[in-house]
């Protein structure tokens, strides 16, 4: 089991059909179908028919996202998706091997995924030491055992309504303690003078 991050979303548009459908994609909408590609060497010759003046790094690193997202993220994986219409990070797990299905102009290589949380893109970075603005589109996030679970928990309806009780709890203690402030608040004297000096509504 491993933690992609895909930072391949495109449009609000897409964003939204990624979310409705429950995929994810690594865009090149321009390349056919890649279910027959059965190593780098295949999909580096497409990119280059169809972009032949690519500098041989570029299309070397390009070539290995492509090639990694058709087979080497596996069913029971886990990804990130940074949202670029907002602040956030969509959270799913793997649930489907490579496909070619066009869902829009932007979205046609895509695999399946089950959606289970989003998490703040800043709360996320600092968690896993990761740039969101470094250029590369799909890379492997460093997690120990612990972080991971932490990261990819869906918590039961029972877990929370225990939070939620916790929480109404705590609002309802923090509630007593502020009447208490005030009602000590309203004997002194100079609570008592600031009464005495607002005007009295209704009376001529």
């Amino acid at each position: 089991m491993k933690f992609w991050l895909l930072k391949a979303a495109g449009t609000l548009e897409d964003e939204e059909l990624i979310l409705e459908n429950s995929v994810i994609t690594i865009g090149w909408a321009e390349f056919p179908d890649l279910s027959g590609v059965r190593n780098e060497a295949q999909v580096k010759k497409i990119m280059l028919e169809k972009y032949p003046g690519m500098q041989e790094e570029r299309s070397s690193a390009w070539t290995g996202e492509i090639y990694s997202f058709i087979t080497k993220i596996k069913k029971g994986d886990f990804v990130a998706v940074p949202l670029k219409t907002r602040n956030e990070m969509l959270i799913g797990k793997v649930t489907g091997d490579y496909e070619y299905r066009q869902i829009s102009d932007f979205i046609r290589h895509i695999r399946s995924v089950s959606w289970s949380k989003t998490i703040p893109k800043g709360d996320f970075e600092e968690e896993y030491d990761v740039d969101l603005s470094s250029p590369e589109t799909l890379s492997l996030i460093e997690a120990g055992p612990e972080k991971f679970l932490e990261i990819t928990e869906i918590k039961t309806l029972g877990v929370l309504l225990e939070e939620l009780n916790f929480t109404l709890d705590e609002l309802g203690s923090l509630k007593e303690r502020l009447l208490e402030l005030t009602y000590r608040l309203a004997e002194t004297e100079e609570i008592s003078e600031v009464r005495k000096s607002q005007p009295k509504w209704g009376k001529c």
